[in-house]
């Protein structure tokens, strides 16, 4: 009954995430969803990441999971719509910037560095 009421208390986030694991045709494995594109993302209960990524990247997922958790509903508001719009922002006008100052600027932003520190990531 749990899972069932954690499941609707993230439901636009997991049905998002089943979305983008159906059109990337991600596979899964210890409990992460990886896919060839270029991107990483928490969903609800769905990490989808590119099988590139690291540990680092997957905690820092984690992370928002646990944003999820704590504000349901409002997550992709709150963290979804601002997270995805600072990674298009970042591709764009900084793509001239190293990846090292291109990283730091991104991971400051408040939803990620909060991320950060829930997945215990440190930068």
């Amino acid at each position: 009954m749990k899972n069932i009421l954690l499941y609707l208390w993230q439901l636009p986030q997991n049905l998002l995430g089943l979305i983008v694991i159906l059109f990337t045709r991600a596979w899964t494995y210890r409990d992460i969803w990886w896919t060839d594109c270029n991107f990483g993302v928490s969903l609800g209960k769905y990490i989808i990441l590119n099988k590139r990524y690291d540990f680092r990247t997957v905690k820092h997922e984690e992370g928002h999971q646990k944003q999820s958790l704590y504000l349901g509903w409002l997550y992709l508001i709150i963290i979804g719509i601002p997270s995805a719009s600072g990674n298009i922002w970042d591709r764009v006008a900084h793509k001239h910037w190293s990846y090292q100052k291109r990283e730091q600027w991104y991971y400051s932003l408040p939803w990620e560095a909060w991320a950060d520190r829930l997945g215990g990531v440190e930068r």
